[in-house]
Parts: structure tokens; sequence; C-alpha cells
């Protein structure tokens, strides 16, 4: 009984220190408390410089970060590398460890030339501008993009071209470019072969029938000489005829313009916001194509549109193109027919963006050459003749507003 009693006090004892022995083994553990802040395992991209996430450590709760060593690095070549936070207590290491791998995890940089978007003119060739394809491992691998699509110039419409690349490590990277067949830029055309066909359609008054004087007599007639001759003709009443000779659209912002059937000489924007006409057509006069770049007849022609909406919203604004010039006329070192259809094709846009008509007198001007038939026009090529000016009436009868 003695001899059980012994070896079962043996026993305990053993268990005992047993017990204690793994206390003080994992006491540590449990008093020292190291934190990483992020993951424990990370992934790094090849080329980036690997950047601490941070740690922290605590002792009973006290804050012991400071007393954290460190060792390790994180090298710049792929691979995989490790970082070790420890603090020594007692007999004993306590540490935490991070593993860092280096990869390739971004595919190669496509750059396209010339942007990801390019307008192409239909039935011109459509030549490819070019492209590179640049990897943070491999380097240069232009060669090895894959082109993909096609574009078909003889038919409007938008065409999407994709450009991929893939690097030694299997990252893909695609990029594409939109290719927009389009029209011809009317303002890149030729005088004989200009043309506002197409563009911008839904503004464009088209051919109706002729409403005759009931539907002109409602309009004022705004611009220059050829609006003043206009009413010294009597095709145009005095009442419906402001004008002032060699009138541009930044001119028109300050000249008083002659407002014959008041026997009164105002602005326009005051003669707009006291009388507040029903419909107006404007047309900024022949001298817009002289003397101001395209940028400030723009914005001036945009800025006196803003002015009439303002003044007199109710009024029906009509924007007419400044009319054509002859080939050979006296007046011709002075007017570049170039120039007068570029203003055009900015008026159109003008008319489009403000979501106002458009009234393309010019096309019943000229001839076949693309410029004024000089049968329309007195020797200086500028100012319309009597029949000219009727032409012209006729053409706002048969291209109206229709309620």
């Amino acid at each position: 009984m003695k001899k059980r009693l012994k070896i079962k006090k043996r026993f305990l004892i053993i268990i005992f220190f047993i017990i204690i022995l793994v206390l003080l083994s994992i006491s540590p553990y449990l008093f020292v408390n190291i934190r990483l802040v992020g993951d424990s395992n990370m992934v790094s991209n090849y080329g980036n410089k690997f950047s601490e996430p941070g740690y922290k450590a605590y002792i009973f709760n006290k804050d012991i970060t400071n007393d954290i060593k460190v060792s390790g690095s994180v090298l710049s070549d792929i691979g995989t590398y490790k970082i070790t936070y420890y603090y020594n207590f007692l007999f004993y290491k306590i540490k935490k460890v991070r593993t860092i791998t280096v990869s390739d995890i971004v595919g190669p940089k496509i750059t396209l030339t010339e942007g990801n978007s390019i307008d192409v003119t239909i039935d011109e060739e459509y030549k490819e501008k070019g492209f590179t394809a640049i990897d943070n491992v491999d380097g240069d691998i232009t060669d090895k993009v894959i082109i993909k699509g096609e574009v078909d110039t003889s038919k409007l419409g938008e065409y999407k071209i994709t450009y991929e690349a893939v690097d030694s490590s299997g990252n893909k990277s695609i990029v594409s470019r939109k290719v927009n067949v389009v029209r011809k830029n009317p303002s890149t055309m030729s005088i004989s072969e200009y043309s506002l066909a197409g563009w911008y359609d839904e503004v464009k008054l088209k051919e109706t029938k002729n409403y005759g004087d009931d539907y002109f007599n409602n309009i004022i007639m705004i611009g220059d000489s050829n609006i003043k001759n206009m009413y010294e003709y009597g095709v145009v009443k005095g009442e419906n005829a402001w004008a002032s000779p060699c009138i541009n659209a930044e001119s028109m912002h300050y000249l008083e313009l002659n407002l014959y059937g008041y026997n009164t000489t105002m602005t326009l924007i005051n003669a707009i916001e006291k009388y507040k006409p029903k419909r107006i057509i404007l047309n900024f006069g022949s001298f817009s194509s002289l003397w101001i770049t395209d940028k400030v007849f723009t914005d001036n022609a945009s800025s006196m549109i803003e002015k009439i909406k303002k003044v007199s919203p109710d009024t029906d604004i009509i924007i007419a193109s400044i009319y054509p010039v002859t080939k050979n006329g006296i007046n011709n070192d002075h007017f570049d027919q170039n120039a007068i259809n570029k203003c055009n094709f900015i008026l159109l846009e003008l008319a489009s963006q403000y979501k106002i008509k458009y009234l393309d007198v010019q096309e019943v001007l000229k001839d076949s050459s693309g410029y004024g038939n000089p049968s329309y026009y007195i020797n200086d090529g500028f100012h319309l003749t009597n029949y000219g000016q009727k032409l012209v009436k006729e053409y706002i009868n048969t291209h109206a507003v229709e309620e």
C-alpha cells in the first residue's frame, strides 16, 4: 500500500514538473504578442520597391514595438524572400515571419501611336498608325503584338482594332483603337468639291413648297451690304432689313445696324431686345472670312447666338451661310472662297450645337467651279445683282421652317 502511494506521489511530481516546463516554454508566447500589419504572405510586383506594411508588438499589453528586431530584406529580383520580426524574452526568441514573393504580375504596356481613336476619310486607305509594347521584365516586345480587327473604309461607321501582347510570365495586355470612317471634312475639301451634304442634316433646312411672301415678310434679314442691297432693290421690305456694310462676326457685337423701316440705327442685340422679332436670318457677312482667325470667328459667332437667345428667347434664329464670291471678281484679292467655305462649316457646326436651323443658301449661288456664279453678281464678284437677290429670296421661301 505504502509502495503504491509512493509511486503515485512520484508520478504527480513528474506531472507537476512537466506542467511547469510546458508553462515556462509557452508563457513567452502568451505574454509577448507580435502582430504584422497586412498579410504574412505577400506578393510584390517585379520592378516595384517593396514597402514594409509595418508591425506592432506588446508584452503584458505594454507596447514594445521599438524593441522589435527585424532581419531579412527583399531584393528586386524575382524570387521568395523572408523578413523576420523577433523579440528576445528570457531565454527565448519570439518571432514572426513574413514571406514576400517578388513576381512579374503586370502585363506589357501597349501604347498606340496617335491615340486610341482616329478618323479616316471614307474611301481612303486605312494605314496602321503604329504602336509599341514594353514589358517591365522582357523589355520591348512590340514584335509580339497580335492585331485583330478590320476597317472597311468603303462604308461609314465605327470599327475596332485590338492589340494583344503576352509577356514571358503569361501576363496579357489588350488595348483597342476606335477607327471612325467619316465623310471628308468640308474644311479640307477643294473649292470645286466643297459640300455640306451628310453633315448635321438634322439642322439644315430642307427643300419645301414655296411659302411665298406670307412666310418671307415675317423674317428679319440681318447682315452686311448684300442685305442692304436686298432692301434697296426692293426684294425685302425696310422693316425686315437690318444691315451694316462690311460687318462681320466680331464687329456685329458693337457696330450699329441700319434698321431701314424704323429710320434708326442700333446694335443688333439692342434691336433684338427692343423689337423681339419672331424670326431672323442671321448672315455674319463675307468680311467674317477676313482678318479674324477661325477661333475669333467661332467665339464671336457663338457669343452672338447666346446673346440673342438671352434677350429674346422666343426669337427663331436661322443661321445663313456666308455668300460665295466669284472666281474673277475685281474684289477677288480681298476674299478667299476657301476661307468662306471654312466659315460656313463652322456655322453649320454652331447651328447643330445650339439646335437652331441652318440655311445653306450658298448652294444656289454657286456654279460648277464652286465659286459664285458670275451671272448673279455685279463686277466686283461680291455683291449680288437684283436677280441674285431674288434667287436668295426664292431659296428662303422654298427652304422654309415648317410650323
